[in-house]
């Protein structure tokens, strides 16, 4: 096959050469065998101008550099598409709880705040180098046939592809079983017009000629402002889903308030326990037993954490909160904040412990048969 090609292309070179008309060598060509698609890719290489030899065209090339930016951006995309989608799915299942599923509006959380942080990076990331590509193919439009960019293209027609299949087929069968919602209905038309609009573009720029480079280029940077509008409205409901970085300091910093009374408890259990159960006065005395290296303040505040006796079996131990413990707690799964709820402020606990004091009259009786087993030892 390659010789028959090496063959056909000296034959072109020479035909033209010897002053042969395209038709002509077309016409000749076809006669012997050779079909209208094998001509025109050969004929195509040799530029229609009127000079004494043969003006072949630049050839598309693949250099490293052009798979490099491509891998980038192919990569960019399908990233950017997946956790786009995932963000927009955290939000309908914000909006439309499903009420057979307790605590799902919490069990999303670590996916929001990792599809949020996702998008931060990867969409300016993918702009700046859709830009980069959409300029050096403005100056050299031979580029929008470089090979690693064809092949990535009809790669990424063929994901989407089966994407949007799979998509309906979905629809299709949720319809079938009576299962229609509309957060189902919300979550389909998220996955087409995703998938639908990578398609859509990257078909049209397969078909696109060289003569509608530049506007291709204006229809790219007005995708690309559709594509942010939708990626900071996604991330505006990120933010308000999860909170800012500030909120998440305050998670933190109550789970590790909750943390220290949950250690402080074990340890005044601990001190009763070694001392005749006898809770201990302070909180200090606590700490000073020897091997015990607890916080017994508040590590924002730096104010020491509440302790209360409330008789020889109870006690309460009080902290300040800066968030509701209902937001922890309501993912669907155990968490500390169940022991411990508390809502904005301060929240005090009421604890007890277990006394393994005798009872009296137990203590009176065994007295007794004491003496009687004594008396009767005498002689």
């Amino acid at each position: 096959m390659a010789s028959s090609s090496t063959e056909l292309d000296r034959f072109v070179r020479d035909a033209l050469l010897a002053g042969k008309s395209r038709d002509a060598i077309r016409e000749v060509l076809q006669r012997a065998g050779w079909t209208p698609e094998q001509l025109s890719g050969v004929l195509d290489d040799y530029a229609d101008v009127d000079f004494p030899v043969p003006v072949p065209k630049p050839r598309p090339s693949l250099s490293a550099r052009d798979a490099f930016l491509y891998l980038v951006l192919f990569s960019l995309l399908y990233f950017l598409c997946y956790h786009l989608g995932s963000l927009l799915f955290d939000l309908v299942n914000a909006a439309l709880p499903d009420p057979a599923d307790y605590g799902m509006r919490y069990r999303f959380f670590e996916s929001t705040r990792f599809s949020t942080s996702a998008l931060l990076i990867t969409f300016p990331l993918f702009a700046w180098m859709a830009h980069l590509l959409g300029r050096e193919t403005e100056r050299a439009p031979i580029k929008r046939f470089s090979p690693v960019r064809r092949w990535l293209t009809y790669l990424t027609l063929f994901f989407t592809t089966g994407t949007l299949v799979g998509d309906l087929t979905s629809l299709v069968y949720n319809v079938l079983g009576g299962e229609l919602t509309l957060r189902f209905v919300l979550k389909v038309l998220v996955v087409a017009v995703i998938s639908g609009s990578v398609f859509g573009y990257y078909l049209w720029d397969l078909r696109r000629d060289e003569s509608q480079t530049r506007a291709w280029h204006a229809m790219g940077k007005r995708l690309l402002v559709v594509a942010a509008i939708v990626a900071i409205a996604a991330l505006v409901g990120g933010f308000l889903l999860i909170g800012g970085p500030g909120h998440q300091r305050d998670l933190r910093m109550d789970q590790r308030r909750t943390s220290d009374l949950r250690t402080l408890q074990s340890a005044i259990e601990m001190h009763a326990s070694a001392n005749h159960d006898v809770l201990p006065k302070t909180l200090d005395e606590v700490a000073k037993r020897p091997g015990m290296a607890l916080s017994i303040r508040d590590p924002q505040s730096g104010a020491p954490y509440g302790y209360q006796l409330v008789d020889a079996a109870h006690y309460k131990l009080c902290a300040t909160f800066a968030t509701d413990s209902a937001e922890q707690s309501g993912r669907g799964r155990w968490s500390p904040e169940m022991e411990w709820p508390h809502a904005v402020g301060q929240s005090c606990f009421d604890r007890a412990i277990e006394l393994k004091r005798t009872d009296p009259a137990d203590a009176a009786a065994a007295a007794a048969d004491a003496a009687a087993a004594a008396a009767m030892a005498r002689p």
